[in-house]
């Protein structure tokens, strides 16, 4: 499960994403909306990847489960996001803020990615020309996708769907939605 705290921007731009790519087993759910257990079964077994917008009212909802990757897009500090890493099992956050050294909780440790236009971010855009609809992504150091796998440093040009280059979204939005499928493995 990925799951994206507030920014709906965000949760949008992913879910346009990935059905101008063919929304291949992605479900996408919104608020406290939830399954029962045989289809939470089934979508294990299937590999069917969900993500799920959540407000801070809702953020205790996702205690009792496991999320692969949290996507804070209004996440403001380092406080903010130790408070989150309260709730549930999770395995990486993605973030936007400078600052985010080794975020652990109760002998865990949760991988913690930024990603902006600082040379100091895990991911970066090299190059954007939006009006042209493509960006290079950078992936400037090693991380763990949600499947475990390392994904190597690379430089990326990622077209942007024509669906998207209309919509109204920021730098920001983008290169957060770009690096948490690229942690999903879905580009």
């Amino acid at each position: 499960m990925c799951v994206i705290e507030e920014k709906t921007n965000i949760f949008d731009l992913i879910k346009n994403i990935i059905k101008s790519n063919g929304g291949e087993k992605s479900i996408f759910l919104y608020g406290d909306m939830d399954f029962s257990w045989d289809i939470k079964k089934y979508i294990a077994e299937n590999g069917v990847l969900i993500f799920k917008s959540i407000t801070p009212l809702f953020l205790s909802e996702i205690k009792n489960d496991c999320a692969d990757l949290v996507v804070l897009g209004e996440c403001a500090s380092f406080k903010d996001y130790i408070n989150i890493a309260r709730f549930g099992n999770i395995k990486s956050i993605l973030l936007n803020i400078d600052n985010s050294g080794g975020l652990k909780y109760p002998g865990k440790t949760v991988q913690v990615i930024t990603c902006g236009l600082k040379e100091k971010d895990t991911v970066i855009f090299s190059s954007i020309n939006l009006d042209e609809g493509s960006v290079i992504l950078d992936l400037q150091r090693s991380v763990k996708n949600i499947n475990g796998e390392t994904v190597e440093p690379f430089e990326k040009q990622i077209i942007i769907p024509e669906n998207i280059k209309c919509a109204a979204f920021t730098a920001e939005d983008l290169i957060l939605s770009l690096t948490a499928l690229m942690l999903c493995g879905r580009f």
